[in-house]
Order: C-alpha cells, then structure tokens, then sequence
C-alpha cells in the first residue's frame, strides 16, 4: 500500500499542474449561474409571493406595529430562483456572485423593513406603503373618495364599516 503511494506521488510530479491558482486567478461564471440573492427594498411591496414558493422556506415575513419586516436567510439558499420568478415587482434578482464564504452568518442575512397603512376606521396596520401606493396607481378614478376605500381594511369592509 505504502508502495503504491509513492508511486502515485511520483507519476503526478512529473505532469503539469491540473488546478488553477484559485482566488489569484478569477474565474468568469456562466451565464446562467444562479447566485447570491440580490433584494431592492424601494420596489419590494411586502406581498409574501416569495415566501410562499421558496421550497427552503428561507423568507419570512413578519409584523411589528407599524413596520413588516422581510428576512432572506441566504445561508439557506438553494439558488432555484423561484422567488425571483414570483415577485411581482421584479425586486428580487439572482447575481452571478458565486463566492459566499464568511465567518459570520449574519453576513447572509437581508432585511427589509416596509413601513404599513393604518386602517382609517379601525386604525389597525393592515398593508404595506408600497402596496398601497401601487393599487392607488392602478385606479382609474383616483378621487379622493375611492383613495380612503383603499385605506380600509378587509375586516372593516365585512362589517360594513366604510
């Protein structure tokens, strides 16, 4: 067995070098490599799609008063892009960045915080800003009247509240 070692140390001396000098020599990723995620917080609208279709289930969405925060725990990303392909808003993309090694899991973490709407009635929060602001978009009549119907919420508007 010892024999049979050496022997192989001493044919593998005698080629080339087979590895490249990684990190001093970078490499171009492939097209399609699907990397680390990439998140812009000005077009997320807290909708939840994502979380929803994520197989790891790696995002989360929570409320706290008057903020929803959106956590992507990348560490526990399998890079499939489903939560690209699911938002709406094209607010989450996948990089080329393939190289994601760190001492500290945080390093992986993003957070988005959104801020919420009260309800005008109830003045419980109830969706986000940028929710709001972007079905306010898609009105056709943008009175101030159907304006506050957006401001209501969906408990308020079962009980007859508007």
């Amino acid at each position: 067995m010892f024999k049979s070692k050496i022997k192989a140390l001493l044919l593998s001396s005698r080629h080339k070098k087979i590895t490249r000098p990684y990190p001093f020599v970078p490499v171009t990723p492939p097209e399609n490599l699907r990397g680390r995620l990439e998140v812009d917080p000005n077009k997320c609208i807290g909708c939840g799609n994502c979380v929803r279709t994520c197989p790891s289930r790696l995002i989360t969405i929570e409320n706290y008063k008057d903020e929803r925060i959106v956590m992507f725990s990348s560490g526990r990303c399998i890079y499939c892009g489903r939560c690209a392909a699911a938002c709406p808003e094209k607010a989450i993309c996948i990089t080329h960045e393939y190289e994601l090694a760190t001492d500290n899991k945080k390093d992986l973490e993003i957070t988005i915080k959104i801020k919420m709407v009260k309800c005008i009635v109830c003045g419980k929060p109830f969706t986000s800003l940028n929710m709001l602001n972007k079905q306010i978009e898609r009105l056709q009549d943008k009175s101030e009247e159907q304006i506050n119907k957006l401001k209501i919420c969906a408990e308020c508007k079962r009980k007859g509240n508007v």
